[in-house]
C-alpha cells in the first residue's frame, strides 16, 4: 500500500514539473489567435526586438489604465504591429517584417503619427 502512494506521489510530481516546463511565464499571448485582431494589456516583455503582451485583457479593463498595449498578429502567430497608447493616444507604434523563414528582417516604428525609425535586421 505504501508503495502505492510513493507511486501515485511521484506521478503527480512529475506532472506538474512537466507542465511547469512546458508553461511560459514570460509571455501570455491569446490561446487562440486571430490575424489582424487586436489584443490588449496592460504590460509587455520585449525580447529580440519584437515586443510581446503580458496577459490578454479585454480593451474596457486596459482602457480605464493611464498606459496600456495592443498587439495584432500575422498568419504565422507572430506579432505583426505593437501599440503603446497613453491616456488613449498612441505614443508608440511598431510594425515587424519577416523573411519566409520567419526571422525579423525588418522593424518601423512611429512616435505618435510620424515616422520615427526603420531598422534592419540580418537574419542569423
Amino acid at each position: 500500500m505504501a508503495t502505492l502512494k510513493k507511486n501515485m506521489l511521484l506521478r503527480v510530481w512529475l506532472s506538474l514539473l512537466l507542465l511547469a516546463g512546458t508553461t511560459d511565464v514570460a509571455l501570455s499571448r491569446p490561446e487562440i489567435i486571430k490575424p489582424g485582431l487586436s489584443y490588449y494589456a496592460d504590460d509587455f516583455t520585449t525580447e529580440d526586438n519584437i515586443s510581446e503582451l503580458g496577459e490578454e485583457k479585454n480593451y474596457e479593463e486596459v482602457f480605464k489604465n493611464y498606459e496600456y498595449y495592443e498587439a495584432t498578429y500575422n498568419k504565422q502567430k507572430r506579432p505583426a504591429m505593437f501599440r503603446i497608447y497613453k491616456k488613449g493616444k498612441i505614443i508608440l507604434t511598431e510594425h515587424y517584417f519577416y523573411n519566409g523563414e520567419g526571422k525579423l528582417v525588418k522593424k518601423e516604428i512611429l512616435k505618435g503619427d510620424e515616422p520615427a525609425e526603420v531598422i534592419h535586421f540580418i537574419p542569423e
